[in-house]
């Protein structure tokens, strides 16, 4: 695959995501945002992708929207739609994505950048790492989901803080309010993040699929309702070849070999 904005690779079942604008600290535009909505897509049916892994090149991960793309003079509708589309086609396919995502943070995550990695299931930093909302210092609210995903994770009298007052957040700041898994040192990031993203990617698809997906429901579904979508999913991972793999390993004591059951 040839992109402008973006560097796409496989290896052992991962898809490694780099957003390649170094020049711009990864900064978001219309290209960018194109090219990773239709690469979203083509991982979602592409069965040898087990795990993704979504970093920035250079030295930042992504600094948000490019400033200097924004016209501030467009239409109020023309914005509304550009937005509206922006979480249709890119946000809500990588949360819904069914193949567990981890981000590496490289460098600063900011704004959009903040959000875009909060919505990926794991967050390993760089020693080198910082997040801000930044958005009050451009008179804007928190998008690409950030104000419903930043709450989630760090509560909110907490999210209000940090969106309210922009502040700088550093990796280990953020391990503390737990919205980032690990912190690394720097060298040690991408084999960090390839490591744990190949050993989800040797996991069964079918049951990490249904894993993440009920995950995403469970802080805004009752106990009822996590309960009966457990007991679907459940039943459906009892049927599946990966169940059947995974019994007859255990019994033969011997790896399991996942997505090559059929």
């Amino acid at each position: 695959m040839s992109f402008e904005t973006l560097l796409y690779a496989i290896a052992d079942g991962v898809g490694t995501i780099t957003l390649n604008r170094p020049d711009a600290l990864n900064a978001t535009n219309d290209t960018l945002y194109h090219e990773l909505s239709g690469l979203i897509g083509d991982i979602a049916g592409d069965r040898s992708v087990g795990a993704v892994v979504l970093t920035g090149a250079g030295r930042g991960f992504c600094a948000g929207a490019d400033v200097k793309s924004m016209n501030p003079d467009a239409k109020l509708l023309d914005r509304r739609a550009r937005h509206r589309w922006i979480l249709r086609d890119i946000l809500q396919p990588l949360i819904a994505l069914e193949k567990p995502v981890i981000a590496a943070v490289n460098g600063p995550a900011v704004g959009a950048g903040f959000n875009i990695a909060l919505a990926c299931d794991i967050v390993i930093a760089s020693e080198k790492a910082v997040f801000s909302q930044i958005f009050t210092r451009l008179a804007l609210v928190p998008d690409l989901g950030g104000l419903y995903l930043l709450t989630r994770v760090v509560g909110l009298n907490k999210a209000k803080e940090l969106c309210f007052t922009a502040k700088k957040v550093t990796a280990e700041e953020g391990r503390e309010l737990g919205f980032v898994n690990h912190v690394v040192p720097h060298d040690e990031l991408m084999p960090r993040a390839q490591k744990l993203a190949a050993e989800i990617a040797a996991g069964p698809p079918t049951s990490l699929a249904m894993i993440k997906t009920l995950l995403n429901k469970s802080s805004t579904s009752s106990l009822e309702q996590m309960l009966e979508y457990e007991s679907f999913a459940q039943t459906i991972a009892y049927t599946t070849p990966e169940h059947k793999e995974g019994v007859a390993a255990f019994r033969e004591k011997r790896q399991p070999n996942f997505r090559g059951a059929e």
